[in-house]
């Protein structure tokens, strides 16, 4: 009977993600997914399909750190709701600065390389971003219903905003430009995105 060769799958996928991510998906091979993760073909294949299956799997594996970084951030009810967005772009710039490779967001980086007749790629990505746009909206929303922000803010065109500051952050990152550059950008997105309201004066 043949021996079954063990390996961590988990780990594997994230070589798999980790090479995608730097090279994109046109310029990786199954040949250079065979040695991201030490796998031999039929262990590749047989474990995540073809090159096609793993790019969809490691973009799924991306969403969901993406998720429960949303998670930790945005729905941190210890922070008043707008705190909440200011630490997630913090967070978003610490990292973007910090990768001394320049990668940017996969999932972005996905959406800029996919021809636009690939429906199945590009909404598997779009999807995983969509999510991250609802939980803006959720949160401008309780800042509205709080009074931090004004009554008359759309929420979901603000969210749109939060979306493509990030598209533009993103891909602006990926050039090798200052900390201050990227820092700057960030401030004036929130300063538009995020106006508060003012107090409401006091008589006597």
């Amino acid at each position: 009977m043949p021996r079954t060769i063990e390996f961590d799958r988990d780990q594997a996928l994230a070589d798999a993600m980790a090479l995608f991510w730097r090279q994109g998906y046109c310029q990786t091979s199954m040949r250079d997914l065979t040695e991201a993760t030490s796998l031999q073909p039929g262990s590749l294949y047989g474990a995540f399909g073809n090159k096609r299956a793993l790019f969809l799997q490691s973009l799924d594996h991306y969403a969901r750190a993406l998720g429960g970084f949303v998670g930790a951030t945005l729905y941190d009810d210890h922070r008043p709701p707008l705190e909440r967005i200011r630490r997630f772009f913090g967070q978003l710039l610490d990292e973007s600065v910090a990768d001394p490779e320049h990668k940017g967001c996969f999932l972005v980086n996905t959406l800029m390389e996919t021809p636009a007749d690939d429906a199945e790629l590009i909404e598997a990505a779009g999807r995983a971003l969509a999510r991250v746009e609802r939980a803006f909206a959720e949160v401008l929303g309780e800042a509205v219903r709080r009074g931090t922000l004004p009554a008359s803010v759309d929420v979901e065109a603000r969210a749109r905003l939060l979306m493509a500051g990030i598209f533009g952050m993103r891909v602006y990152s990926k050039m090798p430009v200052p900390q201050s550059s990227i820092g700057t950008i960030v401030d004036e997105l929130l300063a538009s995105a995020l106006p508060e309201q003012a107090p409401a004066s006091r008589s006597g």
